[in-house]
């Protein structure tokens, strides 16, 4: 098995990989042709391929907020895409503060190695790939926390875990470049990789997995019976973003369910469990959209018991209340009219309400967003919202103001 240390990204961090990161820098994007050549005539191909993959990788992680010091660190491109945004990995490593020796199996870039790190743990970062550990190495050793940080190259599946407290394990979610969806397609699979929870001290295994996992039941594969299993949905900046599989004495209980939602850096959590039925009524003054991440853990119940809401259809993750308060778990409308859904109908009622712009939104909704604008004949700005869904088996067309609660 390679060293990481015999990996083309090892050598960014020296003055001759800064010096050509600092020169790759003043190409864009649309001159990537130049920037190949530039690279390719200075340093060995793969030493030019690592510095690109950097370069762009830091471009992005700049407009995307992901990373908070991303021109301190290094990437490779499936590592950037997959790692944890900081302000989600932040938020996970609070659960392992305390612990002193945790585990980041499949490391990748260190997204989640650096997290845990900054919460007080000293951290064992594997991978298989022996440019992810050259990054993660770099990346501890730039932000300060290489102290803290030991990086071995190996497998997940078959690294010795006596000495541990816990561990975090993050599989890859992609196949030939594209995602995949089912646990047994993860690399290592979601089985084997729950199955390492039976190797840990009070059995404490985290994992994170696709957003769209389903979790319907408690049991998992892999996952040995008697331990206690819970399930949190996160979203950042409104975008649901993966489950996390809490093992063992991490969970706070067996069954347990969490929707945390990030904005602007801070967490809020919904906590409950999944069996709960909301309550259904007519509309009322104002529309609830749940976060994606309250959808997804099946919190719906527990959103409304908090706002003092109703659903009009339990199949569909839409709330209704006359007097709901400023939430992180839902932005509300204010109803000015429901319609059932016809064409020619909802066209004529927004012309008399004035409305000629208005932003479509859709669920369990035969047509897409852009499909119903055309036929209203509006534009797509936020004058008004409105609301296509069906609704106890009827098509409804819901017209909302802007303005939350």
């Amino acid at each position: 098995m390679a060293s990481d240390r015999e990996s083309p990204f090892a050598e960014l961090s020296t003055e001759r990989g800064k010096a050509l990161i600092q020169g790759l820098e003043s190409f864009t994007e649309a001159r990537l042709t130049e920037a190949v050549a530039y690279a390719r005539a200075r340093v060995p191909a793969p030493l030019a391929a690592a510095a690109l993959a950097t370069v762009f990788a830091r471009r992005r992680a700049s407009g995307s907020h992901k990373f908070d010091q991303p021109h301190d660190m290094i990437f490779t491109r499936e590592g950037f895409e997959q790692a944890t945004a900081d302000t989600v990995a932040r938020h996970r490593a609070e659960r392992f503060a305390g612990f002193q020796t945790v585990a980041d199996l499949c490391c990748g870039i260190g997204g989640d190695t650096l997290a845990l790190a900054r919460a007080g743990c000293n951290v064992r970062a594997i991978d298989l790939s022996a440019d992810a550990c050259a990054c993660v190495r770099a990346n501890a050793a730039a932000l300060g926390l290489g102290e803290r940080v030991r990086v071995e190259s190996g497998d997940a599946m078959t690294f010795d875990l006596s000495g541990c407290d816990a561990a975090f394990a993050d599989p890859s979610r992609r196949s030939c470049g594209l995602r995949v969806k089912r646990g047994e397609e993860y690399s290592p699979p979601l089985a084997a990789v729950l199955a390492r929870a039976a190797h840990l001290p009070g059995n404490r295994l985290a994992v994170k997995a696709a957003p769209g996992l389903r979790v319907g039941e408690r049991v998992l594969p892999g996952l040995a019976p008697g331990i206690a299993l819970e399930v949190e949905l996160v979203s950042d900046r409104g975008t649901c973003k993966e489950t996390v599989l809490w093992c063992g004495e991490l969970a706070r209980h067996d069954g347990a369910r969490r929707a945390t939602v990030i904005r602007s850096g801070i967490a809020a959590v919904l906590d409950g469990e999944m069996h709960s039925e909301a309550p259904t009524s007519v509309f009322r003054s104002f529309i609830g959209e749940p976060d994606a991440a309250v959808i997804r853990a099946g919190l719906i119940a527990e959103l409304c018991a908090i706002e003092n809401a109703t659903v009009v259809d339990r199949h569909v993750a839409y709330l209704t209340s006359d007097n709901p308060a400023r939430t992180p778990f839902a932005r509300w409308f204010r109803l000015i009219e429901a319609l059932p859904f016809n064409v020619h109908r909802v066209r004529a009622r927004l012309r008399e309400l004035g409305l000629h712009d208005v932003i479509v939104k859709t669920r369990a909704f035969p047509m897409q967003p852009d499909e119903i604008r055309a036929l209203l004949r509006v534009g797509d700005r936020d004058e008004a919202v409105l609301i296509c869904a069906t609704l106890r088996e009827k098509k409804w067309a819901l017209v909302c103001g802007t303005a939350e609660p």
